[in-house]
């Protein structure tokens, strides 16, 4: 429930921008480019904010899928923190890239969502073997999306689907915080500090 949970409150506050009179505000974006020269609820609330109709209805199809493969495997609380904490430092992690000038919307978090799947089958024991190569699959899948849509690097791409440009580097973003979020959650669980003692 707790996977669920987070995607209701990545997603609800979106739907404002289905209704022409309850528009989300511009001031919900967040600017790299002006480094920490912001409000810092702005790396929250950048995810509620689309350019348009498509970008919105897109990122929402995409959160649907995450949510459902938490559900469909069972993920464990663990993995719902993982991905909380990958909402801000998903975006703070823009900052690297001072080119950006405005960034918002899903796609840098939903990123995170799907590498932090990939590395809980990856790193969770308990799991069927399959489960692992699935993960390692999924990650490599990701990997190599966000290395194929911007091998230039650009702050920028034209999206012509959407009626926007998109930042990919928001993809990279969110797919490496993911993977090092799950992996410390995953070895501060179990190193012997961590476990309460009988």
């Amino acid at each position: 429930m707790a996977w669920t949970g987070l995607a209701l409150v990545l997603g609800l506050p979106s739907l404002l921008g289905l209704m022409p009179n309850h528009l989300p505000p511009d001031s919900w974006a967040l600017h790299p480019s002006a480094g920490l020269r912001q409000s810092p609820l702005n790396f929250l609330t950048c995810v509620w904010l689309h350019a348009n109709t498509p970008h919105l209805v897109a990122n929402l199809a995409g959160l649907a899928l995450v949510v459902s493969l938490g559900w469909i495997l069972k993920l464990a609380p663990q993995a719902a923190l993982a991905w909380l904490l990958a909402w801000p430092l998903t975006h703070l992690a823009l900052l690297l890239d001072p080119r950006l000038g405005t960034y918002y919307g899903l796609s840098g978090v939903l990123h995170a969502g799907l590498s932090i799947i990939a590395t809980t089958l990856i790193t969770q024991a308990h799991r069927p073997k399959w489960s692992r190569t699935y993960g390692w699959l999924l990650l490599g899948g990701m990997l190599a999306k966000c290395w194929l849509e911007n091998p230039g690097w650009q702050a920028l791409l034209p999206r012509p689907g959407l009626a926007m440009n998109v930042a990919p580097m928001s993809h990279w973003a969110g797919t490496l915080v993911g993977v090092v979020i799950t992996l410390t959650l995953a070895l501060r669980q179990s190193h012997p500090c961590s476990k309460s003692r009988p």
